[in-house]
Parts: C-alpha cells; sequence; structure tokens
C-alpha cells in the first residue's frame, strides 16, 4: 500500500512587486497556516518517508514547518515541481523508490489539484493553500497508482481548524 500526503504550499506574500513569482515568501497568514496545520499533521503522522518540494521559495518555507515538526527518511527539492501539471506530478511520484510508502508532495495549483481531481474520487474546486489532503492506494509500487482510484484518508484545510 502507498500513502501520497499531499500539501499545496502556504498563503504567499505579493507584498513587494519586484520579485518574481518563484522568489515570493510566506506572508502572516501563510505563516500562520504553516503552523497550525504541520501541527495538525504532527498528530496524524509521525514519520513520513520521503518528502519532495517544489524548490519555490514560499514552498521551501512552507517545508520547514512540517520538517520541524515530522520525521522524514529522505527530503528532496525538486525544480521540476514549480508550477507542474498533475501529470509531471504523478510522473515524478511514480519514479519514487518502493521501499518508500508513504510520501508527502509540497507544491502548486492547478496541478495539486488536478491530481486530487483525477486519481480520487473527491472533486475539489481548489485545494486551498496549506490544504492537506492525504490518499491511499492499493498498489505496491508507485509507478502503478495511476491503475486505479485512490482513497481519501483524510482531508483538512486551515479554516476547518480556526473555527
Amino acid at each position: 500500500m502507498k500513502n501520497l500526503i499531499i500539501v499545496r504550499h502556504c498563503k504567499s506574500s505579493w507584498k513587494d512587486p519586484s520579485l518574481s513569482d518563484f522568489d515570493r515568501p510566506l506572508n502572516k497568514r501563510g505563516n500562520i497556516d504553516g503552523e497550525l496545520m504541520s501541527n495538525y499533521l504532527r498528530e496524524k503522522e509521525k514519520k513520513i518517508d520521503k518528502l519532495i518540494s517544489s524548490t519555490s521559495k514560499r514552498t521551501r518555507l512552507t517545508s520547514k514547518y512540517f520538517i520541524e515538526k515530522i520525521h522524514f527518511n529522505s527530503i528532496s527539492y525538486l525544480d521540476e515541481l514549480y508550477h507542474a501539471s498533475y501529470s509531471d506530478i504523478i510522473n515524478i511520484i511514480s519514479k519514487v523508490e518502493n521501499n518508500f510508502n508513504n510520501v508527502m508532495v509540497i507544491g502548486h495549483n492547478p496541478g495539486l489539484t488536478e491530481l486530487i481531481n483525477q486519481y480520487t474520487i473527491m472533486n475539489i474546486y481548489n485545494l486551498p493553500t496549506t490544504g492537506v489532503v492525504k490518499v491511499e492506494f492499493k498498489e505496491d509500487k508507485w509507478s502503478k497508482i495511476t491503475e486505479n482510484k485512490g482513497k481519501i484518508v483524510y482531508k483538512k484545510f486551515p479554516k476547518e481548524l480556526k473555527l
């Protein structure tokens, strides 16, 4: 069985218009939500085999919140995840070593939302910033996860924890 935890980066700042999209940092809400959602995920997952993150500044900063609270055996930052399509993301995941059963990916929309909609029965309009979705696949190899839809184990968005 393979488990994929999908996380969209925290809310980013548009305060400095001279920065490229790639270099935008987190804003105040992004930092609050990063703390909130990493605490939530720590209650669900004490250890995750592999973290794969986009190399943008906001995804690297988002990953730090989770790295501080959860043990990862392996961490990779990939340029290819920056604004990747769902098919690009699934291509990256399909190449993960099969000894890693629990993988977390931190990336961007629309690719992450499309990934969830394509490979689960869940249909969401938009994975919000710092939204977390865990999908369980019955496959024993990452290269096979596209063969059947995965099952949503849990989903949580920052607004749900702020109520």
